[in-house]
């Protein structure tokens, strides 16, 4: 797809994106925030850098976020190229979605989203329905684990930062209320998130069909009875809690969702029922 064949405002093409109008009172919160949020060293091309892990509030954070998972898609095979240079999902769209992001010198080098449980559903549930059912049917609060992505040689220790940005992840999901966390990756990162991570695998593997038919499976991670099977990971996501205003609840700006409807219906949403989800998010 071209952009001689759209009709794309100016400003989705830009990289990087304009700053846009803040609200009152964003500057005291943004330095409340500034303070509280957790920093990581991690090893960079000009020696040790801090990483400051946060969940994406600002129109620059969102898009440089979607852009590098754009970037490692494309890089990986995962997605066909769209003129915006950004993967944007419906899911994106919705109140109960929030995108995590490890910053270095305010540029994105790590990120993952949350998708909260709702009308639409979980994105995996395309592939894996039947485990998804199954959970809700238990009583189970569950959410996703979406669109990760880092920046190889930017971050350093890239591992180390997914797995500090999974702990934010963690007890953001635990302040929602959820009780699993689910996630659908290629067969060769399983490992990754059982041994890192105390994910349990779920479901056998199958060709997905938002990520070119790559495959994949599916695991859980229980926010509860990982006490007891994985007592020290337990105690290093949930020893020590980040303060109220990091675990804030910070869904998607008003300001934005004009904008990024826009792209998600051009680049057709990623997903084979997308008009559907698009539908109910209009309704």
């Amino acid at each position: 797809m071209s952009t001689a064949s759209l009709d794309v405002p100016a400003r989705l093409l830009e990289r990087p994106h304009s700053i846009e109008p803040h609200p009152a009172g964003w500057i005291a919160r943004r330095r409340t925030e500034g303070r509280l949020a957790p920093r990581v060293r991690v090893g960079g091309a000009e020696g040790p850098e801090e990483a400051v892990l946060k969940i994406a509030s600002t129109r620059a954070e969102l898009f440089d976020a979607f852009a590098l998972v754009y970037d490692a898609y494309i890089q990986r095979g995962l997605m066909e190229p769209n003129p915006f240079g950004m993967r944007i999902t419906p899911y994106h769209l919705l109140p109960t979605t929030e995108v995590l992001v490890a910053t270095v010198r305010q540029s994105v080098v790590c990120t993952m989203t949350l998708v909260g449980d709702g009308e639409m559903g979980l994105p995996m549930e395309s592939v894996y329905e039947n485990e998804v059912l199954w959970r809700r049917m238990q009583g189970s609060r569950v959410g996703e684990v979406s669109c990760l992505a880092d920046r190889p040689g930017k971050s350093g220790n890239s591992c180390r930062l997914a797995v500090e940005l999974m702990r934010l992840m963690a007890q953001s999901a635990k302040r929602r209320g959820l009780d699993e966390l689910l996630i659908a990756v290629h067969p060769r990162h399983a490992k990754f998130y059982e041994r890192c991570a105390a994910f349990q695998i779920i479901g056998e593997q199958k060709e997905y069909h938002s990520v070119c038919d790559n495959p994949a499976v599916a695991l859980a991670l229980d926010l509860h009875r990982s006490a007891v099977t994985h007592p020290k990971l337990y105690q290093k996501f949930f020893g020590t809690f980040y303060p109220d205003e990091v675990l804030r609840h910070r869904p998607l700006p008003e300001s934005l969702r004009e904008e990024m409807s826009f792209i998600v219906q051009e680049t057709g949403g990623f997903a084979p029922d997308y008009q559907h989800q698009m539908a109910l998010i209009t309704a």
